[in-house]
């Protein structure tokens, strides 16, 4: 029952979202595969680009962005600022890459064999990825991917074995089966830790945003996410609401083939009652 206000507020920003939705029936597909800067992969090639474009051969995207923290699920992935490259290549609508956050924090402040890596300050990880993109409609796409999240402060990089380390959970590699579901301008996320998830519940982490175009080119999402089942996000492993926040980003043209997106993340975390911020700058070649 103490959450019965956070569902209210899903409901009505589902709601709200879909009668804006059937309205803007002219509106582009916007990508939104984790604009938040709390999921990869903002460059998926063939999530961005129209099929019939990119048909026939590979493309290849890249982007580095630094952040002043890392803000993931609504939980604080370190409080030092961190470095974040991702490459993607793509042909047609399959695409597979890499991505990756470093923290600028060095190494003696602690956790690189700690069972608690997340609350390492210098906390890494290294996600590979493939997937394929659908169009379902003129406004409409759905993107599958299957992605590895691993840590290297904990293990080897082939190391699957849901081994404890430090006296914690294991965090060297969980599988992840991802899919973002665009319609116009309204996006929902499901990500499904299947294999080595730390609660041994193959959490379900769901997500649901909007994408508001403003003056200037600034963009706005508000977004709503949390864990529907026994997981090892919150804080006591039940399914619970995990951010409640707003994004602001905007676009600049430094070069015929450099761009610059500056970006805002504010995010509530209900379950810890935590209110978290993060600035970020990514450039994109």
């Amino acid at each position: 029952m103490r959450n019965i206000k956070y569902l209210i507020i899903l409901v009505a920003i589902i709601s709200t979202n879909l009668s804006i939705a059937q309205e803007n029936e002219i509106a582009t597909i916007e990508n939104v595969i984790s604009e938040t800067g709390t999921e990869i992969v903002e460059g998926t090639s063939a999530a961005q680009q129209d099929p019939e474009e990119v048909k026939g051969e590979w493309n290849a995207n890249f982007d580095v962005t630094v952040v002043s923290r890392f803000i993931w699920r609504g939980l604080i992935l370190g409080d030092y600022p961190s470095i974040q490259p991702s490459v993607t290549f793509s042909k047609g609508n399959f695409f597979v890459g890499t991505w990756a956050s470093y923290s600028l924090a060095s190494a003696e402040r602690g956790g690189a064999a700690s069972g608690q890596v997340a609350a390492a300050e210098n906390y890494k990880e290294i996600i590979p990825y493939i997937g394929y993109s659908f169009k379902a409609g003129e406004e409409s796409k759905l993107d599958l991917m299957v992605l590895t999240h691993y840590n290297p402060n904990v293990g080897g990089f082939f190391d699957f074995n849901n081994t404890p380390v430090g006296g914690g959970p294991a965090l060297t590699n969980r599988v992840e089966l991802r899919a973002v579901y665009n319609v116009g301008k309204l996006d929902f996320f499901g990500g499904w830790d299947f294999y080595n998830d730390p609660s041994e519940n193959s959490s379900l982490y769901l997500e649901t945003g909007y994408t508001f175009d403003f003056s200037n080119g600034v963009k706005g999402r508000p977004f709503i996410s949390g864990v529907a089942n026994d997981n090892y996000y919150t804080t006591d492993g039940k399914a619970d609401i995990t951010q409640v926040g707003w994004y602001t980003s905007k676009s600049f043209s430094i070069g015929e083939e450099v761009s610059l997106s500056v970006k805002a993340d504010m995010v509530y975390n209900p379950d810890r009652d935590q209110f978290n911020a993060a600035f970020g700058a990514t450039f994109k070649f």
